[in-house]
Order: structure tokens, then sequence, then C-alpha cells
């Protein structure tokens, strides 16, 4: 008896400090969030040139490994991959022997275990038989899950800047 009334007094010590708390005001989540950002940037930042150093290598399971168990890979002009195993299928679809991709942070929000990074990513794609080089510019945004103590890719999306094909002239009709 004497364990369950100690037990609810401190269940009720411990709501009843958590309700004195102050809310965070704004500006202090956002001094926080910079603090957090500060802090995770450099691991955010050897995980992107991990990303690079693999893709570059063609490594495709390296580069899947960078990537939480339940991550959603949403490439361009293709359906979502929604596991290590739809992903691996994508990114090998994707990635070009001796292409050089290369990606820019333009900026990253960190709250907690959650970062959201947004940037630019360059591809360099060698020429292939009678395909022509090509260079190949874009945007992505990555919602970043911390795992572990490691910062995973938990959701990715990119495009490309290039504007779209136009649509093929409409059949003529005879007459």
């Amino acid at each position: 008896m004497r364990f369950t009334r100690w037990t609810g007094a401190l269940a009720v010590a411990t709501v009843t400090l958590a309700a004195c708390q102050k809310a965070e005001s704004p500006e202090q989540a956002a001094s926080r969030m910079q603090a957090e950002a500060d802090s995770a940037g450099p691991a955010i930042a050897a995980q992107n040139a991990r990303w690079m150093r693999y893709a570059n290598a063609n490594q495709v399971d390296s580069v899947v490994e960078l990537y939480t168990t339940d991550a959603v890979l949403l490439p361009p002009n293709t359906p979502a991959a929604t596991d290590r195993a739809g992903i691996r299928a994508s990114l090998a679809a994707t990635m070009v022997p001796g292409g050089v991709i290369t990606l820019t942070t333009a900026s990253l929000a960190v709250n907690g275990p959650l970062a959201i990074e947004r940037g630019t990513w360059t591809y360099a794609i060698p020429a292939q038989g009678k395909t022509p080089a090509m260079n190949v510019a874009g945007k992505f945004l990555v919602h970043w899950r911390k795992v572990d103590g490691q910062w995973l890719f938990a959701e990715d999306i990119w495009n490309n800047d290039a504007p779209m094909a136009p649509p093929p002239p409409a059949p003529r009709r005879s007459r």
C-alpha cells in the first residue's frame, strides 16, 4: 500500500511540475532549432558526402544503408519506392557508371530527432554508346531522422530543373 501511495504522489508531482513549465516562445524555439541545426549539420554533411561517394562509385547497396528501414524515395517520373528493396531498384536504375553527382545544401532545419534539408544537385553523366554526355541539375528535399544516434534519409525527393519536353504534335486529320 505504501508503494502505491508513493507512486501516486510521484505521478501527481511529475504532472504538476510539467504543467508549471512555461511554453517555449517562438524566439526560444527558433534559437533552439538553430543550435540543433548547427550541431547536426556536420553529421548530415558527412552522410551526404558518403551518399555522393557511394553513388559516384555505383555502390547502390552502400547508398541504401543510409536510408531508414521504412524510408520513402520519391524520384521524378516514377512511382515512389517505399522500402529498401524498392529504393535499391530505383537508385540502381538511375545511377550511371562514371556519373558524378554533387549535392549542395541550401538550408537545414532541425527539431530534435527530425531534420529537413533543402538543396540542389548536379549530375554529370558520361557519354554511353550513342547517348552523348549530359549535365543535368535540379533540387531536392530530404526528411532526415536520427536513429540510434545516426542521421538517416527518411524521405527523399528530387526533380530536374530542365523544362518538360513538349507534347508530340497532334495527328493530322485526313480529308
